[in-house]
């Protein structure tokens, strides 16, 4: 999914959940003062929570130390033909109606804000009752914005012109107007989520709860304060950027203001936000968890290595097969350097070799210049979907393996499993051309490695987009049990595996077999596992 969509999505979500959990927990207490701080935090921590990574603190925990997730992953790389863009397709149409949204709400936003400057500017200076205000001469409810009191004096006795000013005070004192450009900017930005309207309205109203508070500790009638709000319902606010004397709904003010003060002990709960927002943190970094268990192959702490026996023509292939040691992570790179339609039951262990016979699994793998995403970013800026297969409606997938060789030189390119003759020499075309990669090493030695890359060349509508990362699933089975196709290897301990074994559907007949013994879910090959008694 497109980074910017989700990162939309998880904030949203965000707002969402914060919103609910004021409902549930916070909205009937009268700690005013903490209620603001919470609603402003949960703004902050819904906008910066999908920045937030817990890589650091995964780099301290045990790496995953097996090759096995190498057997169960298969990388690729689809080609696509390059397609036109279709302006009028249900995303852009979104998108579109999402921009005229929020341009809509923010042009109504700057109309207010000038609006406020042309006030200002048309009205005078004066000190009532020693503050400085803004006095019009047109009837107008009287509010605040950031440092300045708007009023007309001249529409209020001395008593309701300290009722007014000392509520409006409190607003300019507090900041409040800070609180009123976040709902605002919060709406503009999540317009098409209910929950941001929700909540703008609970952080103004929040506010004037706030402001009546402190007109009545400031020893005014509480009784004559809540009249004088009465009297003022008929005026409509002008201007709704602003904290206004008298702002609707005036019914919940009132309760408010005769509600009993809550108990300080009620204050513990606030701190219920400190696990919610951990949770939201822990929930967006669960793609880099994914992302840091496939890094953790790459880790020094587990070595694969490789047996090799070279055997006579004569020989079965009983004679050959091959034990398993697990001690070094085989690299999760584009691809295992061992096919999957090559992948023998175990791997074996290697030495460096004498000649120049290249290795099929090594210690620290090649690698190509800028890593992983720019070998796809390579192919994919590269690799061309030929004519006359598209033509002939022709796709499928192949095979390439090479030598990246000890110089870091790509060599002996090969087609392991091939389409037709324009794909493969399409294929062959993109890989010789590719730049030197970093050569891969054996005991501090650099040797020459084999490495394969799976290409699918697909027509749109048969396939996923270009750079898509596919996967060929196999079951586990863990002791002679089936485990769930969401088992999670990482479960395991690798000291405590005794041995791997890879069955491989190579032949019908065997795809037969494992289907039969294991189920359907077989098909794509069996990965048996053993644990020490």
């Amino acid at each position: 999914m497109n980074e910017t969509l989700m990162y939309f999505l998880k904030v949203n979500i965000a707002i969402a959940l914060f919103y609910l959990f004021y409902r549930l927990f916070f909205a009937g207490d009268t700690f005013w003062k903490t209620r603001r701080y919470y609603m402003l935090f949960s703004v902050f921590i819904s906008f910066i929570h999908p920045f937030l990574s817990v890589e650091k603190w995964l780099d301290k925990q045990e790496s995953l130390k097996t090759m096995v997730v190498n057997y169960a992953m298969l990388p690729e790389f689809t080609v696509t033909p390059v397609q036109q863009i279709n302006w009028m397709s249900l995303k852009n149409i979104l998108m579109a109606i999402y921009a005229l949204g929020a341009v809509f709400l923010l042009t109504k936003m700057l109309v207010q804000l000038v609006a406020i400057l042309h006030m200002k500017m048309l009205g005078r200076k004066e000190l009532v009752q020693g503050v400085s205000i803004i006095a019009l001469e047109k009837e107008v409810t009287p509010f605040s914005f950031f440092s300045a009191i708007f009023m007309n004096p001249a529409m209020h006795n001395e008593h309701e012109t300290r009722e007014i000013l000392a509520h409006e005070l409190t607003h300019v004192r507090q900041w409040h107007s800070f609180d009123v450009l976040v709902s605002e900017l919060l709406t503009i930005a999540f317009w098409f989520n209910p929950s941001t309207w929700l909540l703008k309205g609970e952080m103004r109203q929040n506010l004037e709860f706030l402001a009546d508070n402190k007109v009545i500790e400031s020893c005014f009638d509480s009784k004559a304060y809540q009249y004088h709000l009465l009297q003022l319902t008929y005026q409509t606010p002008e201007i709704k950027l602003t904290n206004k004397f008298n702002v609707s709904p005036l019914k919940k003010r009132i309760i408010m203001m005769n509600q009993k003060k809550s108990a300080k002990a009620s204050l513990l709960k606030y701190s219920l936000i400190v696990p919610l927002a951990l949770a939201l943190v822990l929930s967006s970094n669960a793609q880099s968890v994914v992302n840091k268990a496939k890094k953790a192959l790459n880790s020094k702490d587990v070595v694969t290595e490789q047996k090799t026996e070279k055997t006579s023509p004569n020989k079965t292939v009983e004679a050959t097969k091959k034990a398993v040691e697990t001690t070094k992570p085989l690299p999760m790179t584009l691809q295992s350097a061992m096919p999957a339609n090559e992948l023998t039951d175990p791997v074996v262990k290697t030495d460096v070799k004498a000649n120049d016979e290249p290795f099929m699994v090594v210690e620290k793998m090649p690698q190509f210049p800028g890593g992983e995403k720019a070998l796809m970013e390579y192919i994919g800026s590269n690799l061309k979907y030929p004519e006359d297969a598209m033509k002939k409606g022709e796709q499928g997938r192949l095979i390439i393996r090479f030598v990246v060789n000890a110089n870091g030189k790509v060599e002996k390119t090969e087609v392991l499993r091939g389409l037709t003759p324009s794909m493969n020499a399409e294929a062959l075309r993109v890989v010789n051309a590719m730049p030197d990669w970093i050569p891969g090493e054996q005991k501090g030695q650099k040797v020459s490695v084999y490495y394969t890359i799976p290409i699918s060349f697909r027509l749109q509508g048969n396939s996923k987009p270009a750079g898509t990362m596919l996967a060929v699933k196999r079951i586990f089975v863990l002791d002679g049990k089936t485990m769930p196709l969401d088992f999670d290897i990482k479960s395991i301990k690798t000291e405590s595996i005794a041995s791997v074994d890879v069955l491989k559907p190579d032949t019908e007949t065997k795809k037969a077999e494992l289907v039969a013994k294991y189920g359907a879910d077989a098909a794509n090959g069996v990965i048996l596992i053993t644990c020490k008694k």
